[in-house]
């Protein structure tokens, strides 16, 4: 489970990067970048479906990275590497 929420996790990521990128600027400065035809793909209210599309992948984010953390604790355990570092000091 926690590998597959660690595939998922990669995967909105880079989802995420490429659906910023796409965004126009406030100068839409992205033609020059070769992403004017970008703008076209979804009409008119491109800007719009861009946005909602970010927030959303933004807010899947957060949740698998909450998910993540919850189940990182109960497969790792409750140890922290400072823990570990000041047991093997101990030794």
């Amino acid at each position: 489970m926690f590998t597959l929420l660690l595939i998922i996790h990669a995967i909105l990521a880079l989802l995420l990067v490429i659906v910023v990128l796409i965004q126009p600027g406030k100068g839409d400065i992205s033609s020059l970048m070769g992403g004017g035809s970008a703008s076209s793909a979804f009409g008119a209210d491109t800007a719009s479906v861009l946005t909602k599309t970010t927030a959303i992948l933004g807010g899947l984010f957060i949740l698998n990275s909450i998910f993540l953390s919850v189940l990182g604790t109960k497969y790792m355990g409750n140890s922290s590497v400072i823990d570990k570092i000041k047991v093997e000091q101990q030794k």
